[in-house]
C-alpha cells in the first residue's frame, strides 16, 4: 500500500495524534517529476537536494556539535547554525533524501542522524558531509542475527524474535529510527517504531539488535532514549518504558501510573526520574525510587521534548510551541510562555536562550520574541 506523503501537512499547532504521525509516516518513495511515467526514486539512493528553501522546513532534531547547532528534518534536510540559530546553512552532503527524525554528537566533530527507513548516517566533520552507516534492510538482518543466536542458545525468545525479524525483512526498509543517542565517542543506542532497538559499542561501524533484550512482546514503538550515569531509560507508547542499569545488557519494564505515550523524559542529578508526552502528562519519581507524582502543567498539550539548562532549570515544550520553566528539581512548573513558531518538535540550549525545531524550520527562542508569557 502506498504511504501518505505528509510533507507540508502540518500547520503551526500540531494535535496530538499528528505528532505521532509526523514521526511514524513518510514515503519510502519520492515520485519522480513526471509523474505519468509511474516512475519511482528511491529516497535511501536519493541524496538530499540543495535549496535555499530548506531552512523553512519541518526540523525534527536538533544538537550541539561544539560551537555549531545541528538541526534534522523532512527529505535527508541537515541544518547547521553558527550563530546560535539565528541563521542556518544546508549541511554540503547528506547520501538520502528520507526522513530524519534525530540527531547526535558526541563531541563537536562526530555526530550520527536517524530517521525513516531505518536509516543511521555518520559524520566525522561536525555536520558537513554524512555518510549511511545502517538502512533498514542492513537493520532487519541484524534482528535475525539476534534472532538466530538466540534460538541456538535454546532461549525461550528465540523463536517469536524469528518470526519478528522475518517479518522485518519480508516488509523492507519501511520503519522508522525515531531517537540516537551516543554517550561518547563509540557506545550508542538507536530506536523507533514497532520495538526496533539497535546498539554499537564501536562508533556505529557494527550495530547490533537488542530488540529482544526488551520485555516489548507486542512491538510498542519506541521514542526516546534517556541515559544517566548510573541508567538507562527507553520510553514508548501506550506506557512502554523499559530501564537498564548496565548500559543496555539486560532490560526491566518500569511500570508507572500514566498508560499513554512518552515522547521524552530527564534522568536529574538529584536522581529523580521526569517523564512527559502525551495530553501535557508529567509524572516525577524523586530519588530512591518512591511513588510516581503527576505534575500539572494546566495544560493537554502534547510534551515533544525537554531539557537541564545551565543554571539547573528545567524547560519543557510542547506541540503548541508553550514552554514550561522550573527551578525546583520538576516539583512546580510555570508557563514560561509561547514560541511564535508553532509547534516545537526539539529544543536545545544556546548562549542566548535556546533553539527549537518547528514544522517551519529551527529558530531561536528568548524572552525577547515569545508570543506571549506566563508569570516567572
Amino acid at each position: 500500500m502506498k504511504r501518505m506523503n505528509v510533507d507540508g501537512l502540518f500547520g503551526f499547532a500540531l494535535p496530538s495524534i499528528f505528532f505521532t504521525f509526523l514521526l511514524l509516516c513518510a514515503p519510502l518513495h519520492a515520485s519522480a517529476e513526471n509523474e505519468a511515467e509511474s516512475t519511482l526514486v528511491d529516497v535511501l539512493d536519493a541524496p538530499a537536494k540543495q535549496n535555499k528553501t530548506s531552512v523553512n522546513t519541518l526540523q525534527l532534531g536538533l544538537a550541539r556539535a561544539g560551537s555549531k547547532l545541528v538541526s534534522v528534518g523532512e527529505r535527508g534536510v541537515i541544518l547547521l547554525s553558527e550563530d546560535e540559530g539565528n541563521s542556518w546553512t544546508q549541511a554540503k552532503s547528506v547520501p538520502v533524501s528520507v526522513t530524519l527524525t534525530a540527531v547526535t554528537f558526541s563531541d563537536p566533530l562526530n555526530g550520527w542522524a536517524a530517521g525513516h527507513s531505518g536509516v543511521i548516517l555518520v559524520t566525522t566533520d561536525g555536520g558537513n558531509t554524512w555518510q549511511v552507516q545502517l538502512d533498514g534492510y542492513q537493520a532487519a538482518q541484524l534482528a535475525m542475527a539476534e534472532a538466530e543466536s538466540l534460538v541456538a542458545a535454546g532461549d525461550e525468545r528465540g523463536e517469536r524474535a524469528k518470526r519478528n525479524a522475518g517479518y522485518l525483512i519480508k516488509e523492507g526498509a519501511d520503519k522508522p529510527i525515531l531517537d540516537i543517542f551516543f554517550a561518547n565517542q563509540f557506545d550508542g543506542w538507536a530506536i523507533g517504531a514497532y520495538g526496533l532497538a539497535y546498539a554499537t559499542n564501536d562508533g556505529g561501524d557494527n550495530w547490533y539488535s537488542i530488540i529482544a533484550r526488551l520485555p516489548n512482546p507486542a512491538g510498542k514503538h519506541l521514542y526516546k532514549v534517556v541515559r544517566s550515569n548510573d541508567e538507562l531509560i527507553i520510553l514508548g507508547e501506550q506506557a512502554a518504558v523499559f530501564t537498564s542499569a548496565d548500559d543496555g545488557d539486560t532490560f526491566t519494564k518500569l511500570d508507572t501510573p500514566y498508560y499513554g505515550s512518552f515522547f521524552d523524559g530527564l534522568l536529574l542529578d538529584d536522581g529523580t526520574r521526569l517523564l512527559y508526552g502525551l495530553r501535557g502528562n508529567v509524572w516525577r519519581q524523586s530519588k530512591g525510587k518512591g511513588r510516581w507524582k503527576r505534575v500539572k502543567l494546566g495544560s493537554e498539550v502534547t510534551l515533544t521534548s525537554g531539557l537541564v539548562g545551565s543554571d539547573g532549570q528545567i524547560m519543557l515544550a510542547d506541540q503548541s510551541g508553550q514552554l514550561f520553566i522550573s527551578a525546583d528539581s520538576a516539583k512546580n512548573f510555570s508557563l514560561m510562555g509561547q514560541a511564535p513558531f508553532g509547534g516545537i518538535t526539539d529544543i536545545i540550549q544556546s548562549q542566548s536562550g535556546y533553539a527549537v525545531a518547528t514544522a517551519r524550520g529551527s529558530h531561536p527562542v528568548s524572552d525577547d520574541n515569545l508570543v506571549s508569557r506566563g508569570a516567572r
